[in-house]
């Protein structure tokens, strides 16, 4: 069958234009039932730059709006917008010449499997008299996940002011789809610790503040700072999302490089998902590599797929169909993302736990199984062929995606898969063979980081405690693998990931979380946990350092800086690599590669 070809619109989208907005993600995470929805959608609208004039006048027209857009509207290629659109105008953006693609928001997830290592060398590297000095300072380091705990210590200075700059709340709130911005300064963020107006909880759940406190604590809410961050002089700004939604994740981003006005900047994301191309033609990344360039560099997570079956690959034979089973590992949505090269000609069916099959044509469809979505088309960017299938399926139920070519030019065809509620083991038996980067770790122009065990022990409420099974200076067996699918050498570099301690905010899940009892420090302030989103934020409070001395340092310069001083040695075995990437994170090499002024 021939894919769709005539569509910019995504599945969700799709779905929602299709059946006058009845269909949605929102409806399916509710078993089924379907709900009202607003008048107006979250979308994501990438334009020809000499298009943003047509396309605000468009959705004005239909009594849309214009969210936000890149501060620079005229260079070259395409840009992304933000927009609110009226559902039963959306199928009108199929016929709009000016539109190269459209995307519903996406959920990204926190990059923490729950557990300054010292096989970094960034102590010996700050202790060195030609690295007196070098705190971050003068850099504006962004954090864009759960938010920021504005009240901890560790962001505040000395006289107890914030040492936030910006802190924004970005939130799309139940039984709504569109998102909502509210942004607060150093004012009403200090107005509210001294009794005034109050602002949003800083961070619920944890895990912002937990990364933040690794680029750039100061360690403050003990007296000897043990636990201060890479760049304890930064400036912060603080992004809590709720749910963690790319459109959030892109207005975070936009927001802090504006912020950051001449000086330099750093984005630190712990966050991806598995839902797109894994190319980088999806919004988010096209918004990474838009934006990132001299001072601006953007920090990504691998991921914590590198044992958990989430990818699987398969190579078509005229005449042999091509099978790949899919099991309902959690109860929520069930995201299944296939990608088929152009030039291959193939049918494409989804088989129920019955076997009675289906050819995806983009309606939902109810089954004895639960209900689905399935589209099969081809995407307007890449050109190659993309199905994609939504499901609400019942815990261990196995469907099968069939594949049969009828011609095949190249052949090699990539799935993944994911729960919007955390489920894993999607593909069974399927082999841990790399791919299990997320988006947008596979973005050319991030910073794409793994993880590293950097550490065995750590303090616990009882004092000293030891972790039992781990090797100090090996990969994290949870680390997301490379490459991307069109073969780009990610992740960049493997840093310290595993037994992390960082700053705890109050209150938050990771606090309440009796997982986690044993890990909190006796203090209370601080909490050991694990993930290649602890390794990020470490990576990116040392480009705050590079940017201290370099500040027009571009994401070419830093990665090419982290090749060639990373460490390779009979563990990570020759590089590039899929696991280990160039090698393990040598800070000291890499400060060392500073030009003085």
């Amino acid at each position: 069958m021939e894919p769709r070809r005539d569509t910019v619109l995504d599945a969700r989208l799709r779905g929602a234009a299709s059946l006058g907005g009845e269909l949605s993600v929102r409806a399916l995470n509710v078993a089924g039932n379907q709900v009202d929805e607003p008048v107006r959608t979250s979308a994501k609208l990438l334009v020809r730059c000499d298009s943003v004039d047509t396309a605000a006048s468009w959705l004005n027209d239909v009594g849309g709006e214009l969210v936000s857009a890149p501060p620079d509207t005229q260079a070259s290629g395409n840009v992304l917008l933000l927009a609110n659109v009226p559902v039963d105008r959306l199928s009108e953006l199929d016929g709009q010449p000016w539109l190269r693609r459209a995307e519903a928001p996406k959920e990204m997830f926190a990059r923490m499997d729950l557990a300054r290592g010292q096989v970094t060398g960034l102590d010996t590297a700050l202790a060195l008299p030609n690295h007196t000095g070098l705190t971050g300072a003068g850099v504006l380091l962004a954090v864009v996940d759960s938010g920021v705990d504005y009240r901890h210590k560790d962001f505040r200075h000395a006289d107890g002011t914030t040492r936030l700059e910006r802190f924004l709340f970005a939130h799309r709130d139940d039984n709504a789809e569109v998102s909502t911005y509210e942004q607060f300064d150093a004012g009403a963020i200090n107005k509210a610790l001294n009794g005034g107006p109050a602002i949003p909880v800083g961070d619920p759940g944890g895990h912002g503040t937990h990364c933040a406190s690794i680029a750039a604590g100061n360690g403050l809410a003990l007296p000897d700072k043990r636990f201060r961050g890479v760049a304890p002089e930064a400036s912060l700004m603080g992004v809590r999302s709720e749910p963690l939604l790319d459109e959030h994740i892109i207005e975070g981003i936009r927001q802090a490089f504006d912020l950051a006005g001449s000086r330099p900047a750093v984005v630190s994301l712990s966050l991806g998902g598995h839902w797109g191309a894994h190319d980088g033609t999806s919004a988010l990344e096209n918004e990474i590599a838009l934006a990132s360039g001299p001072g601006r560099i953007v920090v990504v997570a691998a991921g914590n797929e590198g044992d958990d079956g989430v990818h699987v690959s398969g190579q078509l034979t005229v005449g042999q169909d091509l099978v790949i089973p899919v099991r309902v590992a959690d109860r929520g949505v069930l995201l299944c993302d296939v990608w088929i090269p152009r030039g291959d000609s193939v049918d494409v069916f989804l088989e129920s736990p019955d076997g009675r099959q289906f050819v995806p044509n983009g309606q939902e469809t109810s089954t004895p199984f639960g209900p689905f979505l399935a589209d099969f088309v081809e995407n307007p960017l890449n050109r190659d062929q993309n199905l994609t299938v939504l499901l609400l399926g019942r815990v261990n139920d196995v469907w099968k995606i069939r594949i049969r070519p009828l011609a095949v030019v190249h052949g090699e065809v990539h799935a993944w898969a994911t729960a919007t509620q955390g489920g894993r083991l999607l593909f069974p038996g399927a082999p841990l063979d790399g791919y299990s980067l997320g988006v947008p770790a596979t973005e050319e122009r991030a910073v794409t980081v793994g993880s590293l065990v950097s550490r065995k022990t750590f303090e616990g409420p009882q004092g000293q405690s030891t972790l039992d099974g781990l090797t100090v200076d090996s990969l994290s067996g949870f680390s997301s693998q490379g490459p991307t699918r069109v073969g780009v050498q990610k992740p960049d570099v493997v840093a310290p990931g595993q037994v992390v301690t960082a700053a705890l905010s109050a209150g938050s899940e990771f606090a309440g979380d009796p997982r986690l009892a044993a890990r909190l420090h006796s203090s209370g302030q601080y909490v050991t946990i694990q993930g290649t989103s602890m390794a990020t934020p470490f990576v990116a409070g040392l480009v705050a350092l590079l940017l201290q001395h370099e500040p027009r340092l571009t994401p070419e310069d830093v990665q090419q800086r982290l090749r060639i001083t990373a460490r390779r040695d009979a563990g990570t075995g020759p590089v590039w690599n899929p696991r280990y990437g160039w090698g393990k994170l040598d800070a000291q090499a890499l400060l060392g590669t500073l030009l003085r002024p």
